[in-house]
């Protein structure tokens, strides 16, 4: 008997410790599998294959951790919100029914349609969105009524009206033939000046001619392109809406004149087609969107892929196109295997941490002209690869990020609408070891002097560049002073003005940019303080194997052969007695780049460890005084706007302050030099230093009351792998300043 109580006690402890354990989400539970139909029922259905549910949110709300919602064929009209997550083993997997269309969207359709005046049909429509108002006819989307008429709804091609000239608040124009006061109260939209990026303004006066408006950042000139909306009169060409707030109605031509109750007309009403907002481990595969977007904010390990989305976010607003197309914050999420096209502005924004943007084919972005690229990335560790990108209003790639890898992407057609852009485009930011590679960049359609391949403006730093193939831009690479550290190795380019810079401050600071390596058919000077070497220039020819056909590849005769520099962590695995020049390796990996359906590639993000290369983390503070760096002595050192490059620097306070960042991974025996811009008040001095390497310490003392860089060379000592630099001010009555600090080998 005692014996038997024993055994009994002894499954009871084995039965608490298996519950436990499966309470930790250490085992896959038994996962449940829903099932949804356009002709299912959300009350009387039980979400099995028989009986479906109707809508998708039935199932978000039902599922948990580990469960499955299959949805078969059809459109669903409803904004999915998981509001629970998933876990690493027990995922939540929405997803396609085999062989079957799934779209889920944000438009509804409008019917109804009673004849106005002659092709012009109108109906009601409740639940305006505004500035966000879109509407489609058998999925293309319609313009808003306009002048002048465009040939065509293609949003990135369509017509404007030319101005003769013109000032920041008119424009004049000979075609403007309509009556005195016909555009009073409608708007402008505008892409003025050099072209920068567009603007829109309510018209206060007009006649023929002219029309007169609230300002516009920059003054219309001759050329610059523009259209007027906001008048129903103006609804007079297939193709063109116009809504009418004050009595609810949509007034529509339909493209070929025809009834449009004989046809699909549909009007945006919800932004969103899934928002997993602060939901972890989320898969969405094989369902389409339309009409509206993902949001993964805060979002971590969310998954989409295999989708095709279309006419993915819509404002006309220019100032509200920031963050919009499929957006993930948050760490880990991944958008691959996806087409994606139409956004008034982004078509993906990635924030957060660690995000991937995988194998995707997007196109046809930004056609409202902002200052807005077709991808926006913000933070650090992302991985964008194998992606074919093009056709967008102005840049294609946006990239104030740090430590992110953008690699073997096919990006092409960017400046459509605009001026003064690159595809990959970067502004006063510290990539901190960012590497640009194996990537074609080719066609920026801004042909003037800036429209480049790569473009890194002014204050831009700590940014890889190497074995890109670039062409067709007015620029293939651009480094706009001040610009540090950025290191441009083994591209090649062709039929471009090759390496450009400007600058309106510090216009010669280019130390710490080396250029190897590379090819540029035509010749470029630099300001002198970056380090070049085994470049071809205009007075070799390369022979590429067939340039016309965009083959870069290296003839066995090409001088490009065995004669470039070895660069550690660049030209491993060279074939040869020394790496060629130009982003071929003769004989080596026959490298292609952009998206390929039918063999997903599986890239991984890849670690890697340059010569020369910035050391200092957060060397521009443009975070604040962040980790690595610690605040020492007085703890008042701020980050202020009083900045050398960029548009922040580190003040220290009155009493004695100070900051410091130690510095890890440094080899022994090794030759380093430290830099740093700094400035002082009139009677202060800030002591720039390194300790900790092995030697005895070093510093460099400033009083200068204007940016000055200073500099450091130190060794570090055998069996030494790191070291400290610092800043220091005594104390005192007044501030001092740092900013841009670099630890380099020599």
């Amino acid at each position: 008997m005692k014996k038997r109580k024993g055994s009994m006690f002894l499954v009871v402890i084995m039965l608490i410790n298996l519950f436990t354990f499966n309470l930790s989400g250490g085992s896959a539970k038994a996962a449940s599998v829903y099932y949804v139909s356009t002709a299912g029922n959300d009350i009387t259905g039980t979400g099995t294959l028989s009986k479906p549910w109707k809508t998708i949110q039935k199932a978000a709300d039902t599922m948990t951790a580990g469960d499955t919602c299959i949805i078969r064929g059809g459109i669903y009209r409803e904004t999915v919100t998981l509001n629970t997550s998933g876990t690493s083993a027990n995922p939540i997997n929405l997803k396609a029914y085999t062989g079957e269309t799934v779209t889920v969207s944000g438009a509804d359709p409008v019917t109804g349609w009673v004849n106005y005046s002659g092709s012009i049909y109108y109906a009601a429509m409740t639940g305006s969105l505004g500035t966000k108002n879109q509407i489609f006819v058998n999925k293309q989307m319609q313009f808003e009524a306009r002048w002048p008429n465009s040939a065509t709804l293609d949003p990135l091609n369509s017509t404007f009206a030319t101005v003769d000239s013109g000032s920041a608040t008119t424009i004049k124009d000979g075609d403007l033939s309509q009556a005195a006061g016909y555009w009073v109260g409608k708007t402008v939209w505008c892409v003025p000046g050099t072209g920068y990026k567009s603007y829109k303004s309510t018209i206060t006066g007009s006649s023929a001619g002219s029309i007169t408006f609230d300002a516009m950042g920059i003054a219309a000139a001759a050329g610059n392109s523009y259209y007027i909306t906001g008048n129903l009169k103006d609804l007079d060409s297939a193709g063109e809406w116009y809504y009418d707030n004050s009595n609810g109605r949509l007034y529509l031509w339909a493209p070929g004149g025809v009834n449009p109750n004989t046809l699909t007309v549909e009007a945006k009403k919800r932004t969103y087609a899934f928002d997993l907002s602060s939901r972890s481990y989320i898969n969405i595969t094989g369902i389409n969107i339309f009409a509206s977007s993902i949001k993964m904010s805060d979002s971590n390990y969310c998954k989409v892929s295999g989708m095709t989305a279309e006419y993915v976010s819509h404002d006309s607003d220019i100032t509200s196109q920031y963050s919009t197309g499929i957006f993930m914050s948050g760490t880990n999420n991944e958008l691959r295997n996806s087409t994606l096209s139409y956004s008034s502005g982004n078509l993906v924004s990635i924030q957060g941490t660690g995000n991937k943007l995988i194998n995707n084919l997007i196109h046809e972005a930004d056609y409202s002209a902002a200052d807005i690229p077709a991808i926006y990335l913000l933070g650090s560790n992302h991985l964008i690869s194998h992606n074919t990108v093009y056709n967008a209003g102005r840049h294609l790639i946006f990239m104030p990020v740090q430590n992110s890898r953008i690699q073997y992407n096919n990006l092409y057609n960017a400046g459509k609408l605009t001026r003064d852009c690159g595809i990959l485009y970067e502004f006063a930011w510290d990539g901190q070891g960012t590497v640009i590679h194996h990537n074609y960049i080719h066609d920026n359609l801004a042909k003037n002097y800036s429209g480049s391949g790569i473009y890194l403006d002014n204050s831009s730093k700590g940014y890889i560049v190497h074995h890109n193939v670039v062409w067709g831009n007015y620029t293939g690479i651009r480094l706009n002073t001040p610009s540090n550290f950025n290191l441009i190795y083994n591209n090649t380019t062709y039929s471009n003005g090759n390496v450009g810079y400007w600058g309106s401050d510090f216009q010669t600071d280019m130390y710490g940019d080396r250029i190897f390596n590379n090819i540029f058919t035509t010749a470029f000077t630099l300001p002198g303080t970056h380090k070049e070497g085994n470049n071809i220039t205009s007075g070799t020819n390369p022979l590429f194997v067939d340039p016309a056909a965009f083959n870069f590849r290296l003839q066995a005769a090409s001088p490009a052969i065995n004669t470039g520099v070895v660069i550690p962590g660049i030209t491993d695995g060279y074939i040869g007695s020394k790496p060629d020049i130009g982003a071929y390796e003769y004989g080596g990996t026959d490298w292609k780049a952009g998206y390929n359906f039918t063999a997903p590639p599986e890239p991984v993000f890849e670690n890697i460890s340059v010569l020369f290369d910035n050391i200092v983390k957060q060397s521009g503070f443009e975070n604040g005084i962040i980790s690595p760096w610690v605040t020492t002595h007085s703890g008042t050192a701020a980050c202020v706007s009083n900045s050398r490059s960029c548009s922040k620097s580190v003040r220290l306070g009155t009493g004695e302050d100070g900051i410091k960042q130690v510095l890890t991974g440094l080899s022994p025996n090794t030759s380093y030099i430290c830099t740093a811009w700094v400035k002082a008040d009139t009677g202060a001095q800030i002591q720039i230093g390194v300790s900790g390497f092995g030697g005895t310490d070093v510093t460099v003392t400033s009083a200068s009351t204007s940016w000055t860089m200073v500099s450091i060379p130190f060794t570090t000592k055998a069996g030494a792998a790191s070291a400290t630099v610092y800043a220091y001010k005594k104390s005192g009555t007044a501030f001092v300043y740092v900013d841009d600090f670099g630890v380099v080998e020599q």
